[in-house]
């Protein structure tokens, strides 16, 4: 007897960390905390801004804006250099994380990264507890704080991540 193809429900997470460079150097320096922080060739003013904090964001600087534009809206502004070594680190336990719980896993860039823990309920539970569980481990294994989207497809897991305005589900 042949049968009718059923469709899987598929469930995709996406783990967002806001501006992940500047996170994983809070992690190291706590004097950024609670600052206006950017991440930026510190050789130019006509250098652009790589990465912003949510604080230097509400002062009106923003990714891409030349670093002296970001220095006189922002006088408070941290400008960090860019460190790939240090966040390559990150992504590494990050990418850790994430094959704990899923072969399919798939970085997007740093500080963001899809599984698909499609048929995993028996194994993790629902996919928003799963979603739920490795937030809390990148919390515990790497100090990050970030959010986590659950959807069907990637492109809507990554909205509701980035929605999520505090750290959640």
């Amino acid at each position: 007897m042949i049968r009718p193809f059923e469709p899987v429900d598929r469930n995709i997470i996406h783990v967002h960390i806001p501006a992940f460079p500047i996170a994983v150097a809070r992690v190291s320096r706590p004097d950024l905390r609670g600052r206006p922080v950017a991440v930026a060739p510190v050789h130019s003013e006509r250098a652009l801004v790589l990465s912003v904090s949510s604080e230097a964001r509400k002062e009106g600087v923003f990714k891409g804006m030349p670093l002296g534009k970001a220095v006189k809206l922002c006088p408070r502004l941290a400008v960090l250099p860019p460190d790939p070594e240090l966040t390559q680190k990150a992504v590494r336990v990050l990418s850790d994380v994430a094959a704990r719980y899923t072969p399919l896993w798939e970085p997007s860039h740093p500080g963001h990264v899809y599984l698909d823990v499609t048929g995993t309920n028996r194994l993790w539970g629902k996919a928003k507890d799963t979603a739920d569980r490795v937030r809390r481990d990148i919390k515990t294994r790497l100090s990050l704080a970030g959010t986590a989207g659950v959807a069907s497809n990637k492109m809507v897991s990554s909205i509701a991540s980035r929605v999520i305005r505090s750290e959640g589900v």
